[in-house]
């Protein structure tokens, strides 16, 4: 019996193409800002401004920590097989969209294959840097910041599966020492209700092309 698909893929020729697609659709980077909780102080209302067409997505390819982040992925998906062989780990250039959410979309670093029982996930691989103890020990010790956790759960939204990874590199920047972390993040269903309400929520107002009010949180 085949599993039921929850999402469709679009394909890209090129970045422009990929920004395009991305311009229309709720993206798991766009929804901390939605819900509340970007730390980079994002506007929601920026954020509409940028759907609707009427303002352009800022160019940040050539800021060093994101073009840091794309020459380590594959770098890290490589470390992420070699540790954890129990998954089979695939990339996917394509553009995952809801089907009962057309709106809702995913960009996935790595599809992940659970080779003894199958069960398809998502793998995530985040690059950061702490500048002292009390910062990775308040962002990143224990658990996933809020908002990369946000990320993840708007994705398992989209895709209907039940657990993701996060594989993040931690550069301790008064070391010359990085920190490897793995986090298990099993889709919850509580925040997924709370995301899709909120984003549902901005959405509106993308399709009534009404600007909506600057600041509104919902408790996660």
């Amino acid at each position: 019996m085949e599993k039921k698909v929850n999402y469709k893929e679009i394909s890209y020729a090129n970045e422009e193409e990929w920004h395009r697609i991305r311009q229309k659709h709720i993206g798991g980077s766009d929804c901390s800002i939605i819900m509340g909780h970007n730390p980079y102080n994002e506007d929601i209302q920026e954020l509409w401004q940028i759907k609707t067409g009427r303002k352009k997505q800022k160019d940040i390819s050539d800021v060093p920590a994101v073009k840091n982040g794309i020459l380590q992925e594959p770098h890290l998906i490589g470390i992420f097989e070699s540790q954890y062989p129990e998954f089979k780990v695939k990339t996917l250039d394509k553009t995952l969209v809801s089907l009962k959410y057309p709106f809702m979309a995913a960009n996935l670093d790595g599809v992940l294959e659970n080779k003894t029982s199958k069960e398809k996930g998502i793998l995530e691989i985040k690059t950061a840097r702490c500048m002292n103890w009390k910062q990775f020990e308040r962002e990143w010790k224990n658990e996933v910041p809020l908002h990369y956790h946000l990320q993840v759960q708007h994705y398992l939204a989209v895709t209907g599966w039940k657990f993701a990874v996060l594989f993040a590199n931690i550069k301790l920047e008064w070391t010359d020492e990085s920190i490897l972390k793995k986090f298990y993040i099993e889709r919850d269903e509580d925040d997924i209700k709370e995301i899709v309400k909120k984003e549902l929520w901005f959405n509106s107002f993308i399709i009534n092309d009404i600007e909506p009010p600057s600041k509104r949180r919902l408790a996660i």
